[in-house]
Formats: C-alpha cells, sequence, structure tokens
C-alpha cells in the first residue's frame, strides 16, 4: 500500500496497523513518500511526538491514580454500594466505613434547596438517606452538628473564586462548623485533574488555580478539600463522613449563620474578637462586597471613623 500524504491523517496509519494485528496471515505493506525537508515531514513527526507524550501521560496519572477500597480499580461507574438493595449495601463491614450502618437508624442529610438543581439530593435518596430539603444560609449539606459540606462543581469553583464568593463561603463555614469540608465535584466524563502534572509550578501565580486553593487552606487550617469524580463517588463520601457523627438537627441548621435580632450569629466563634452587629451592618452598605470588605476594615476601627473618613481614602 502506498501513502503519499501520512501526515494529513495518522488516524489511517493507526487503522492500517490495527487490521494488520487482526489479520496476521495477510501481508501488508505500507510505504510513506516524503519531499526531503519538508513541511510534512514535520508535521508527521510532530503527531507523533504528541501521540507519545499523550501515552507518557497516562501513563504517569494511572501511576498516581487512587483507587477506592472497594474496587479493584477495573470498575467504572456506580459500585456495588449502589445496588438495588440499599439494605444490604449500606450494612458494609466496620474496617471499611468505621461503623456498622444498618437500616435500623435512619440516616438524614440536610440538603439546601438550591442543590435540588443537581441530582446529587436524588441519588443520595435512592441509597437509602432521608434527604431534608430546607434553606441553608451556611453550607449545601449537613450531615451532622459537627459536619458541614459546601459542593462545588469546577465551573463553580472557577466563578467562585473570580467573585470572591468562596472566602466569604468559607469563612462562615469555618466559624460555624467544627468540621468544614470544600467538596469539590469533577465530571465522570472528564479528567480527574484541574491541568496536566507537567504544568504544576514551584511558585505561587495569582491566575493558578491549584495557587488559590493552597492559599485557601493556608488560611483556613481547619478546611478540608474532598475530592470527588461523580454524584455517586459523592454519596459514597457522604457515608463514610457520616459514620460515628450524630444525626443533623434541622432546626439548628436552619439557624446557623442567621444573626439574631441583636445581630448576633449563635455558635460564631468570631465574636470574641470582633463586632458581629457592625460587620453585618458594614457587608450590607451599597458598595461594599465580600472582595474588598475586608481591606475597608483594616482602615477604620469602627462605624464612626468610617462615616468620618475623606473620600480620597
Amino acid at each position: 500500500m502506498l501513502c503519499e500524504r501520512p501526515s494529513s491523517d495518522i488516524t489511517f496509519m493507526r487503522e492500517m496497523e490495527v487490521y494488520k494485528a487482526e489479520n496476521p496471515s495477510l501481508k501488508v505493506k505500507v510505504y510513506l513518500l516524503f519531499y526531503g525537508n519538508s513541511t510534512e515531514i514535520q508535521k508527521f513527526d510532530a503527531s507523533i511526538q504528541r501521540e507519545n507524550a499523550a501515552f507518557e501521560s497516562l501513563i504517569r496519572q494511572k501511576s498516581l491514580m487512587m483507587i477506592p477500597v472497594d474496587q479493584d480499580g477495573r470498575c467504572i461507574g456506580p459500585t456495588t454500594l449502589f445496588g438495588p438493595n440499599p439494605a444490604i449495601s449500606l450494612d458494609l463491614p466496620t474496617k471499611k466505613l468505621g461503623c456498622k450502618m444498618t437500616m435500623e437508624k435512619e440516616i438524614r442529610v440536610i440538603v439546601d434547596m438550591r442543590e435540588f438543581m443537581s441530582s446529587l439530593p436524588n441519588v443520595l435518596h435512592q441509597k437509602g438517606m432521608k434527604v431534608v430539603p430546607v434553606t441553608l444560609d451556611v453550607g449545601d449539606y449537613v450531615l451532622s452538628p459537627l459536619v458541614c459540606v459546601e459542593r462545588k462543581s469546577i465551573s463553580d469553583l472557577f466563578q467562585s473564586f473570580a467573585s470572591g464568593r468562596l472566602y466569604h463561603q468559607m469563612e462562615t463555614m469555618v466559624c460555624c462548623y467544627m468540621i468544614p469540608i470544600l467538596l469539590i465535584e469533577f465530571s465522570q466524563d472528564k479528567s480527574f485533574s484541574f491541568q496536566p502534572s507537567n504544568d504544576l509550578g514551584d511558585d505561587i501565580s495569582p491566575t493558578s488555580i491549584i495557587s488559590k486553593l493552597s492559599l485557601l487552606v493556608l488560611h483556613f487550617p481547619r478546611l478540608r478539600l474532598v475530592w470527588s469524580r461523580s454524584v455517586h463517588t459523592t454519596a459514597e463520601i457522604f457515608v463514610s463522613l457520616k459514620s460515628n457523627q450524630d444525626e443533623p438537627n434541622e432546626a439548628k441548621a436552619i439557624r446557623v449563620g442567621v444573626p439574631f435580632e441583636d445581630g448576633i450569629i449563635e455558635n460564631d466563634v468570631r465574636a470574641e474578637n470582633y463586632n458581629i452587629a457592625a460587620i453585618e451592618f458594614f457587608r450590607r452598605l451599597p458598595g461594599v462586597t465580600d472582595s474588598i470588605y475586608r481591606s475597608l476594615m483594616d482602615g477604620c476601627k469602627n462605624l464612626a471613623e468610617l462615616a468620618i473618613l475623606p473620600v480620597e481614602r
């Protein structure tokens, strides 16, 4: 077989290789014709290099890939944990979940109403959990009186970093819960990474999502990052996080982060060092956003001093 322009369609060359491998009895020879020192041969060499780099990247990623404890690395999609009988699937060994969860104990998850736009609440319900829909001021999912989860997709994570909303969400969650968790959920049909490992640098970059996450964790040491491949993996993670934890209280979860008439927020650790009522009033002023209110607070001691500051400040 004679191929005059192999650089135009390298997939044709690979199809010929597969055909030859599937039919070893056939004598197939492929001849490639190039002009010496031409752009065609450079394009062909570049495509071969890209192909080799792709395979090397796959090998590196697989060597670092985390494998769930209940899989051997070959199972894709929902595991046996989501079988047709949730009563059996929840009765797992204590070695995996830390405790033996059975259907005798009602498993409750408090879910923010806005999260019903996603399929995760439905997956939790299919798993046998009781989903309690409420309007939460702090977090998206309350798993226990101590554990609160803020769930972010990849696109939402980038938008929240750009607007400064994520910092405020983490700040309030750290103040109100003992175990705050930021859950980053990937799409199962996409790469389980923000960027290739060879693109990671040693320096902090204001445009790098990895640098932003690192600074976020440094600023909130109690914050925990959890990575999830899909909604089904997220449901498995919720089961593990709820082990050895008390069930959440709906009435208390609704009140978390909501100030009383005097401006004090229940269980807010900031009340020891700051005037929470003044801060909440200040943040509601026109033009004061989540990304700049801290720098404005550093420039004055109280609201009275803020009122007499010149416009130039």
